[in-house]
């Protein structure tokens, strides 16, 4: 053993050049001269080792120190005291606890230190850290130390006698504290892959092994000599650790970041997994979603369902929004959940609160239970960065999460508009066959099949045989049929359970059904429309007008009831335009069959073909359908002529559609609308036997001059990905202008 120990003592003088640290007793020394020294020791060679075990086993000795540990097991003492016997190790690290208890009785700080770090030349600057805290927690283990080292020789039991000797000063608690924080701090910095660290921190490594070598070679000859100033080292790394610990943050935060991002993208093992990377949930027995009337269930009975996310900016969640998704939440099988985004904590004030409080007691759904203290920050980056780019300006945005907790869709609102909760989940695949009735049918038919058995007198001698042997074999076939049930109904459950009806490719599915620009798209089969799809079902002619000049409506409707009492037909009459003071004028003289009475039903109609028109637009991109090719779409021409029609920018004085059933005869402009009418005397005489009025009223306004119409707006949002750089007008084909416009919603909070 002293033998090893003079031959590792012989070993400190190293290929370097021998620049001894300058002593900082004497005169201040500027910072760069000691980090110029520090560097002219470093080599590094690319070997590696187990950082982990080495500063886990040196934590928890040093905890001893500390008096913040139980006593360490022998075993785990010896397995310390072995480090050298690592085969990823070399001898250093014994070399650097001589070294460094060698020192500590000679009281050569600088050259020690210089000493130090000459053996650890190889190493990368973190794993210096490591190597030097673990050469220290050998000397001053106190189990180790004290018990062990008062009976060796050689320089540790020198070391031991004055220790052993001395007043038994301990080692300043926070300076090891600090020690080891900074050591951590650097070794799980280190240990991400994927983190690039700034140059500020690159910069720092080589005064954190500075600092760490004074620390550990001050604090080895503390216990001997406590005159030894140690304020120094510990403000030093304090400061070290603040700076590291800020980095180490950040990179934790962009590491959660992605972990959410990646499990949101391509998903986890089940959804409570990225629930859990969503909202600070310690437990699955935590209950984070409420409801208004249901017991609320703890987040484990969330898993494998079909969760769409309601997210908001804010409170600012118009009426209309609450009143639609009450009716689809309780329409459909998804469960809908509000998370409300703010600005930043300074945002959920005592107003707020209220606000929120008075917003969920209209809500038939579930929301996030105290979405300040729930939301983690990284999900709050992810909706700010990934999902808020979807939406039209401050408008709600609802993810569609599928089982295992990808995003299925990631703002699946306009499906939801376009399509009804039933008529999306019509397609949903199962096993109907019910096997007994299979049976029952395959027994008769083996029966029938035994020719003359009914008449022959042997029968009462095979029949019993036959019917014992036909029921055994009816009975496996029950078993074959139930077990192929059971492996259809696992293929279908291991399907299902990875998807969820909304989708992009339910979406993509559900417009491939539509083929044509009809009214069934306009006036689907609901409350509102209850008496338009009755005419469309009776094949009825129907006449939808809107605009917002009532002097244009009176004459328009005037016209077509004459035009109407000459063939002894009836048109339906529904004016579905925004304008509510003209909307109060119709009502009041009834000139109106069956209008949008309610708010609601007035923006749940033009928010549809708002929401059909994107989500068109997007399947046309699905099927790369060229973008100069939009004008071909014929139900993408049909809602470009109502939404310009209908647009803020818009001054059409009137507008009006006809149709026979849902088949849309002709969509027009007032002024050419209101002519064809009035010209009916010229072109009544085109109606015949094989030509329909409807047909009729088409030709003649085909053929009227396009140049007399008011202007009108068509407006794409910003958020799609493909808008045409030359768009032609849905009334007259011209070209349009092309203007960019800002628009603002003062009802909302702005995130």
């Amino acid at each position: 053993m002293a033998a090893q120990t003079s031959l590792l003592v012989s070993q400190r003088v190293t290929s370097q050049p021998t620049m001894m640290l300058t002593s900082l007793c004497s005169q201040p020394v500027d910072e760069s001269i000691i980090r110029e020294q520090v560097l002219s020791t470093h080599n590094y060679d690319g070997r590696e080792f187990n950082t982990n075990s080495i500063l886990s086993m040196a934590e928890k000795t040093l905890s001893l120190e500390m008096g913040t540990a139980q006593k360490a097991t022998v075993e785990e003492l010896n397995q310390l005291q072995e480090l050298d016997t690592y085969k990823e190790l070399p001898l250093h690290i014994k070399q650097l606890s001589f070294e460094i208890a060698s020192g500590a009785i000679a009281k050569h700080q600088h050259s020690t230190i210089h000493n130090v770090l000459s053996i650890l030349s190889p190493y990368c600057w973190e794993d210096k850290l490591v190597l030097m805290v673990g050469a220290f927690s050998i000397i001053h283990g106190e189990s180790t130390l004290i018990s062990r080292l008062r009976k060796g020789k050689g320089l540790a039991g020198k070391l031991a006698h004055l220790k052993q000797s001395s007043h038994q000063s301990p080692i300043p608690t926070p300076l090891l504290s600090s020690a080891i924080e900074l050591t951590k701090c650097v070794v799980e910095m280190k240990q991400c892959l994927s983190y690039s660290p700034p140059q500020s921190v690159i910069s720092a490594l080589p005064m954190a092994a500075y600092w760490i070598g004074r620390n550990v070679v001050n604090c080895a000859a503390y216990p001997c000599d406590p005159r030894f100033k140690v304020q120094n080292e510990h403000r030093e790394i304090t400061t070290l650790v603040a700076t590291f610990s800020a980095e180490l943050a950040k990179k934790k935060d962009e590491e959660s970041y992605e972990a959410l991002r990646n499990a949101l993208y391509h998903g986890s093992f089940n959804n409570l997994q990225v629930f859990k990377l969503m909202f600070n949930v310690k437990n699955d027995n935590e209950i984070i979603f409420l409801h208004w009337w249901h017991d609320h269930t703890a987040l484990r009975a969330w898993e494998k369902r079909l969760v769409m996310l309601l997210i908001t900016s804010g409170v600012g969640v118009p009426k209309e929004w609450i009143h639609f998704l009450n009716w689809f939440y309780l329409n459909s099988r998804a469960n809908i959940i509000w998370i409300p985004i703010t600005q930043d904590d300074a945002s959920w004030s005592t107003e707020y609160e209220q606000q929120c409080h008075q917003l969920r007691n209209k809500m038939r759904f579930f929301w996030l239970n105290d979405p300040q203290k729930m939301m983690r920050p990284q999900f709050t980056r992810f909706v700010k960065e990934e999902l808020f780019k979807m939406r039209l300006g401050d408008e709600p945005i609802i993810v569609s999460l599928d089982r295992r907790g990808r995003i299925a869709h990631s703002n699946v609102i306009h499906m939801m508009l376009t399509w009804a909760p039933d008529y999306i989940h019509q397609d949903t695949i199962g096993v109907k066959i019910v096997p007994h009735n299979i049976s029952l049918i395959i027994q008769k038919e083996l029966k029938q099949g035994i020719y003359g058995i009914e008449t022959s007198s042997e029968s009462r001698h095979v029949g019993p045989k036959i019917d014992s042997i036909t029921r055994d074999l009816v009975r496996n076939i029950d078993s074959q049929i139930n077990a192929w049930k059971k492996d259809v109904e696992g293929i279908i459950e291991e399907v299902t359970s990875q998807s969820s009806p909304y989708d992009s490719e339910k979406e993509k599915l559900l417009w491939q059904q539509e083929t044509a620009w009809t009214l069934h798209l306009l006036a689907p089969q609901t409350r509102y429309y209850y008496r338009i799809a009755k005419q469309i079902r009776e094949e009825k002619y129907i006449l939808l007008y809107g605009g917002n000049n009532i002097k244009w409506i009176r004459e328009f409707l005037s016209k077509s009831c004459e035009v109407a009492s000459k063939i002894q037909m009836n048109f339906e009459l529904a004016y579905i335009g925004k304008n509510n003071m003209i909307r109060g004028i119709i009502n009041k003289e009834r000139m109106s069959h069956c209008p949008l009475y309610d708010s609601n039903a007035v923006w749940w109609f033009w928010a549809r073909l708002r929401s059909m028109f994107l989500s068109r637009i997007q399947y046309l991109e699905m099927i790369n359908h060229l973008v100069k090719e939009y004008n071909n779409d014929e139900i993408l021409q049909g809602l470009k002529k109502l939404l310009s029609y209908e647009s803020k920018n818009a001054t059409t004085e009137g507008w009006a559609l006809l149709s026979k059933g849902s088949e849309v005869v002709v969509c027009g402009h007032g002024s050419k609308m209101l002519q064809a009418m009035n010209d009916y005397e010229i072109w009544k005489e085109n109606i015949t036997a094989t030509k329909s009025f409807g047909q009729a009223f088409k030709d003649h306004h085909e053929m009227l001059s396009k140049d007399k119409h008011s202007c009108c707006t068509l407006e794409y949002p910003i958020i799609l990905s493909k808008i045409p750089e030359n768009e032609r007008c849905p009334e007259c084909s011209r070209r349009m202008q092309k203007f960019l416009t800002f628009t603002c919603c003062h009802d909302h909070d702005i995130v």
